[in-house]
């Protein structure tokens, strides 16, 4: 949903929100955005994608339930407009939120790219959810076949990412680090848990 025609200043503004977001800049981008919003009420089309760029100025911000609001209008707005095309990029866009989220939780619970659960990640931001679920579902077996609770939590919350899955794999991800006692498991599956809006219950160490 990047591509813009400039047509007029709300065109310039909507280039340089775009250009902030690819420097990194989500301050930058949200404050573009304010000026933005208003000259483009009558524009559908540029709606849809204003929403979609706030979400990840959000993100860029660590601002996980207003990234997940505007992206959640983002995808209203571009159903609306018949623009299904660009339903892919900002349900991978959703993705990425929740994926941010839940390894923000425990910067040590990140999975190396290498790794089995690294590549179920990669595969599901890249919306191969197919191939996501079998490598999630094979680093789960390895890390249950070692004992290894770290690595079945993250095959778990991989495996919630996959669409119809996450109430289940938060579920038992919990049960894996609520017997682990490990914190940063504890820590990692709670904010994964309220990114996806599953109740489970909390533990007081």
């Amino acid at each position: 949903m990047a591509d813009i025609s400039v047509q007029g200043e709300a065109d310039e503004l909507a280039v340089a929100m775009v250009q902030a977001i690819a420097k990194q800049d989500g301050d930058q981008a949200l404050a573009i955005g304010t000026l933005l919003a208003p000259a483009i009420h009558d524009r559908p089309t540029l709606l849809a994608r204003h929403a979609a760029w706030t979400a990840q100025a959000h993100l860029l911000r660590r601002e996980y339930d207003l990234a997940r609001a505007a992206l959640k209008r983002a995808i209203a707005l571009a159903e609306d407009g018949g623009e299904v095309d660009a339903l892919p990029s900002l349900r991978k866009l959703s993705t990425e939120i929740f994926q941010t989220q839940a390894q923000a939780a425990s910067a040590q619970s990140i999975p190396l790219p290498e790794t089995m659960v690294g590549r179920a990640l990669a595969a599901i931001g890249d919306g191969d959810f197919g191939r996501g679920t079998d490598l999630a579902l094979s680093a789960r077996e390895a890390a249950r076949a070692t004992g290894d609770a770290r690595e079945e939590v993250l095959s778990l919350l991989a495996l919630a990412q996959i669409p119809g899955r996450a109430d289940a794999a938060v579920r038992d991800a919990h049960k894996v680090a609520d017997a682990s006692s490990d914190k940063n498991l504890v820590t990692a599956v709670a904010k994964a848990a309220r990114a996806a809006g599953v109740d489970i219950p909390k533990q007081v160490f």
